[in-house]
């Protein structure tokens, strides 16, 4: 594994990512619901992957590996949106309308510090203004002993993969659920800092500081291992593109759709040759 040509790898699936969702745009194939929730996840993703492959070339091995785990949850929750259809396309947009109205009143009180937003004052007004379907969807997401939903869709990760899984077969499966496996712990236990996120990330739980004649063998090592680390996760995001670019090619089934699918396909193929 080499990371330079990791990142060269990854810099062509990036540009097959974007043309994808130029591809889906309004002016190319018209307007539709589903390309109304998912081109936004998808342009921001676009940017996360320019964003890894930026600190990759600076050595900031840390950062790109905690770009990993929000780049894969999209992801997934874009092939999870794909996958489901209409329902998962309405819950995002009233999950969306409702969080933005409660929004306008949030506050929050710690150890006698209280902060809450300026229309907090207001909110009988606004209750009574507010449209029917925004009503329907504050109470779409407010549990029975009042409280607010605090996710989109009741699925967990898992379950959103077994959905893309099933839908969209074994290669699918196989890479989303590879990229899972390998990122969606650890990757997490890094990003909050746990003492095990740090031993993961610094290569602690394989040597003990102990095990080295002096500081200069330690960093040596140290330093090989997150490098492997960091080429092993651009790995993940490597197959997870493919993946997605999978899912969108089977679920609109276009011309464009389908030849930006053959070419990371083909790349993707020949990368894995280069190993032999």
């Amino acid at each position: 594994m080499d990371i330079k040509t990791e990142v060269e790898h990854l810099k062509h699936q990036t540009d097959y990512f974007k043309e994808v969702f130029y591809a889906l745009s309004p002016s190319a194939i018209g307007f539709s619901e589903l390309t109304s929730v998912i081109g936004p996840i998808l342009t921001l993703n676009e940017q996360s992957l320019r964003s890894i492959i930026l600190l990759a070339e600076n050595n900031h091995h840390r950062d790109l590996i905690i770009l990993s785990r929000p780049f894969l949850e999209s992801v997934i929750n874009v092939g999870f949106i794909c996958a489901k259809g209409d329902s998962a396309v309405i819950d995002s947009k009233k999950y969306a309308y409702q969080k933005g109205y409660r929004d306008l009143f949030r506050e929050i009180k710690i150890n006698g510090l209280e902060l809450k937003n300026g229309f907090k004052q207001f909110i009988k007004e606004f209750e009574s203004a507010a449209p029917e379907h925004l009503k329907k969807a504050v109470s779409d997401f407010t549990t029975n002993r009042g409280k607010e939903v605090m996710s989109w869709t009741s699925e967990s990760t898992f379950a959103k993969l077994e959905e893309i899984g099933k839908k969209y077969g074994d290669y699918v499966n196989g890479l989303l659920t590879f990229a899972f496996f390998s990122i969606y712990r650890d990757v997490s236990e890094i990003i909050h800092n746990s003492y095990y996120g740090a031993r993961i990330y610094l290569g602690m739980q394989q040597k003990d500081m102990t095990a080295f004649k002096n500081a200069d063998e330690a960093a040596e090592y140290f330093g090989k291992h997150q490098e492997k680390l960091s080429t092993f996760i651009l790995q993940q995001v490597n197959i997870s593109i493919n993946g997605l670019l999978n899912i969108l090619n089977q679920k609109f089934s276009i011309e464009t759709t389908q030849k930006i699918f053959d070419k990371s396909n083909r790349r993707l193929v020949e990368y894995a040759e280069s190993f032999k």
